[in-house]
């Protein structure tokens, strides 16, 4: 018998109307793959920059933040572990992502996604110009504009949530919607 209801899992993602998932390791050479994976499945649609950039900085901020970590040893390198949805529903895409975050990151990013959210897009351009001129914040593995530019490409203030996954973590969920038509 098999352990998994594979076909319920199929006809689910069908009904969810899932174009991408992945849950596991992120390495850069993987991400360069899902990429291609991603372009080639959107290239329909004229919104697939906006999508791939979104798609691309959730997979790094799982690469580089992660608290979830597995060595890859083929690569020879500790990468961040996590899981990136993009779907597509009648008047928009959704780019998804879910990782672990230490308690820390997720007041940090609480704060921020909060903060981001409540700026309007002139403010968002204004913060993102003026970031690009700083040194990168502490503990910062790119310039610190990552959650900015997503805020930036989102259509609507994007959705996010931390749920308590142990005593010293949460898995922050970030949700960037892009509406297929121009708003």
């Amino acid at each position: 018998m098999v352990p998994f209801d594979l076909l319920k899992y199929y006809n689910d993602m069908n009904k969810s109307r899932i174009l991408m998932t992945f849950k596991g390791a992120i390495s850069q050479e993987l991400l360069v793959e899902l990429g291609a994976l991603v372009r080639n499945q959107l290239q329909h649609d004229d919104k697939i920059q906006r999508i791939f950039a979104v798609f691309v900085e959730m997979a790094q901020n799982i690469l580089h933040y992660s608290a979830e970590k597995d060595w890859l040893q083929h690569i020879g390198k500790e990468v961040g572990v996590g899981v990136i949805v993009i779907s597509e529903q009648e008047e928009m895409y959704s780019i998804s992502s879910g990782n672990a975050v230490s308690k820390a990151d997720a007041e940090r990013l609480e704060v921020q996604c909060r903060h981001l959210n409540a700026l309007s897009k002139e403010e968002l351009k204004k913060l993102y110009q003026e970031r690009r001129k700083q040194a990168p914040p502490e503990g910062s593995k790119g310039a610190g504009l990552g959650l900015i530019d997503m805020a930036r490409k989102s259509d609507k203030p994007f959705e996010f949530s931390l749920q308590p996954l142990t005593d010293d973590a949460s898995f922050f969920i970030l949700n960037v919607s892009i509406h297929k038509t121009a708003k």
